[in-house]
């Protein structure tokens, strides 16, 4: 058989196929290349504008703003208006110009009409911007990912089958992130990285099984220096301290992992009440290196974690205090597992001295009779391994079947949901 009538038959294969599974192929594509496959004969010459997946993605035309901005209105605008989207994602390095903003927000706009269920916007940029009110009034959408320096101040919220919400660089003035907790009555996951948020002296996640705060700043409209966080239906928790306010932790009966990442610039006056709003975790990762400054108050007063199976510590935590981290680890009478850990995200700054072991005789692991593993988690020549290990062996002597081991494998400490 010659190739020209192979390919016939090729091509015959493909046009026989229903309208709707080829609509489904072109899904798979992005806009810019959706829209190519036109060309290929009369069948495919509309297909495009059926598309209910579109992605839009700067990348594709060489920095030519104009272009893709023409590009993406025309694509609106010839596409079939009764098909519904499913999923409109938008990738966009923001040109200076005062203008672009309402070009970006007709296009959400449209995406809105559409009963859009997914939208993810990325404006990469450092213009400040104003997102649509009806943005906080769809019904149909179900998972938000912004990552913009967009001003977020609804006057209603209303996004009663939202589930998953992401936020990345956006700033909450007033009572936004109030209102949109309480206008979010479905929501399950709320991720917020290098956000800028005012907040009451409480806040309560009343439907929120996994909640990741990062880098942010937290400020509040009272005069107190502390923000309650409540989330009764928790599961998981990640709380990178950004700067601000401290954060006290209430009612999260069902956290069963928690990671808390803490930087350098904590504040030696303010009161924490981390461990204390977390008793019934199973899985706990920490990385600080003024593990003093947070903990050692709360550890003195502090019920036994009894659910705790494995703890994650990050490498600054021993340089800083050893001490401090034994006292948490007393703090964990069925500990099964320690594991020891150097990543960037565990040890935000490089710690090049000496592992902090005095008055050993005192922190002993009497009290950690189940624990099984102990695992350090570092390359074999990084300068730390041999005194930690020479440490964990001092400190677990008087626990029998303790296994000490180095790896080099990458680690996911926890679970998100």
């Amino acid at each position: 058989m010659d190739t020209k009538k192979m390919r016939a038959e090729n091509s015959d294969m493909i046009s026989n196929l229903p309208d709707s599974l080829l609509i489904e192929i072109l899904s798979e594509l992005d806009a810019w290349e959706a829209v190519q496959t036109c060309i290929l004969s009369k069948r495919w010459r509309s297909l495009w504008t059926f598309v209910p997946y579109l992605y839009f993605d700067f990348a594709n035309f060489g920095d030519d703003a104009e272009l893709f901005n023409n590009f993406v209105s025309s694509f609106l605008h010839l596409r079939d208006d009764s098909t519904d989207v499913r999923t409109f994602t938008l990738r966009y390095s923001v040109p200076h110009d005062a203008g672009i903003f309402d070009l970006v927000n007709a296009w959400i706009l449209y995406a809105l009409n559409h009963k859009v269920k997914n939208l993810a916007v990325d404006l990469f940029g450092k213009q400040c911007g104003r997102l649509p009110d009806s943005l906080f009034n769809c019904a149909s959408l179900k998972c938000l990912h912004l990552n913009c320096y967009y001003q977020i101040e609804p006057d209603i919220v209303c996004l009663p089958n939202l589930r998953f919400l992401c936020l990345y660089g956006v700033y909450m003035p007033n009572d936004s992130m109030q209102k949109i907790i309480l206008g979010c009555p479905s929501l399950k996951t709320l991720s917020m990285h290098w956000c800028f948020i005012m907040m009451m002296s409480g806040i309560s996640f009343q439907t929120v099984d996994s909640l990741t705060i990062e880098n942010c700043d937290l400020f509040s409209h009272s005069d107190s220096p502390t923000i309650d966080i409540s989330a009764p239906c928790l599961k998981y928790i990640k709380f990178v301290k950004g700067w601000g306010l401290s954060i006290t932790f209430k009612d999260m009966s069902k956290l069963t992992h928690a990671m808390l990442i803490m930087s350098t610039d904590v504040e030696k006056d303010n009161d924490y009440h981390l461990l204390s709003g977390i008793l019934g975790v199973e899985t706990l990762a920490i990385g600080s290196n003024c593990l003093k400054e947070l903990l050692t108050g709360e550890l003195q007063k502090c019920r036994q974690l009894q659910k705790l199976k494995l703890i994650l510590l990050g490498v600054c935590c021993m340089h800083c205090d050893f001490g401090t981290c034994a006292m948490l680890l007393k703090c964990c009478p069925n500990l099964e597992r320690l594991c020891l850990i150097h990543t960037e995200e565990f040890c935000r700054v490089d710690h090049s001295g000496e592992v902090k072991s005095e008055n050993l005789e005192e922190i002993e692991g009497t009290s950690c009779r189940n624990l099984k593993l102990v695992e350090i988690l570092l390359h074999r020549s990084h300068h730390s391994v041999q005194q930690l290990e020479q440490l964990m062996l001092h400190w677990t002597k008087k626990i029998r079947r303790v296994q000490i081991k180095v790896s080099e494998c990458k680690f996911e400490p926890l679970p998100t949901s």
